[in-house]
């Protein structure tokens, strides 16, 4: 008797563990249903620190940012289906000179990519292929 109530209660708890890690990865039905599609992508090849924050005009999305992103890196952050612009920030970390690097999106039905490159005192930022 004792075998199958140990089995039982390790049965339950595999199955517990099944069905939480099947809740933990499935995407959430507004993230899935929420976005265009499209998105907004970086790649830092400059030799400096980046942040990029997105303000949406007209969507119930949150506006965010992605902070210190270093030399190497690609990110990138979907376009909410919602939105009717974007105003993009782009901050380089300690940038002595050089003109503003935020690119102006005026078409959010496509994505848009982005390679940063150069030095803090002359960032550069060039449109590429997503």
């Amino acid at each position: 008797m004792r075998k199958t109530t140990t089995s039982v209660a390790c049965g339950a708890a595999a199955l517990g563990l099944a069905v939480a890690g099947a809740t933990l990865t499935a995407p959430s039905a507004a993230a899935a249903a929420g976005g265009s599609g499209q998105y907004i992508g970086f790649t830092n090849n400059g030799w400096f620190l980046v942040d990029t924050c997105y303000k949406w005009k007209s969507s119930e999305t949150a506006d965010s940012c992605d902070y210190a992103k270093p030399i190497n890196t690609d990110w990138r952050v979907e376009i909410p289906a919602d939105a009717e612009g974007v105003r993009v920030e782009v901050t380089v970390a300690g940038q002595i000179g050089g003109g503003n690097v935020s690119p102006q999106i005026t078409d959010l039905k496509q994505s848009h990519c982005y390679e940063l490159s150069g030095y803090t005192w002359g960032p550069r930022i060039a449109q590429k292929d997503c």
